[in-house]
């Protein structure tokens, strides 16, 4: 079992990433949540809240080199920051 948080920025319906070096393969089980993130002043965005963008996480599928493929939509008119919260069994 892992935990990862990825932080990204981006928008759109459908958007298509891969996160290496979960340690995973094909059989793995991969679950993720997704929020926005903010940041203080000054700071590095690293504050989860929900905000008024609708995200939704898509599609997932473990691979046998340890990466997960995923699709997720950031529905939002420019890019915001957003963090894919992950976890593998």
């Amino acid at each position: 079992m892992g935990l990862w948080k990825v932080d990204r920025v981006g928008n759109g319906d459908f958007i298509h990433f891969k996160v290496t070096g979960l340690g995973i393969n094909r059989h793995s089980i991969v679950l993720a949540s997704i929020c926005e993130i903010g940041a203080a002043p000054g700071q590095p965005p690293d504050f989860p809240f929900v905000g008024a963008a609708t995200l939704e996480v898509h599609n997932i599928a473990p691979q046998d080199d340890g990466s997960a493929d995923f699709v997720v939509a950031v529905r939002w008119g420019s890019p915001i920051n957003y963090r894919l919260n992950i976890a593998t069994y």
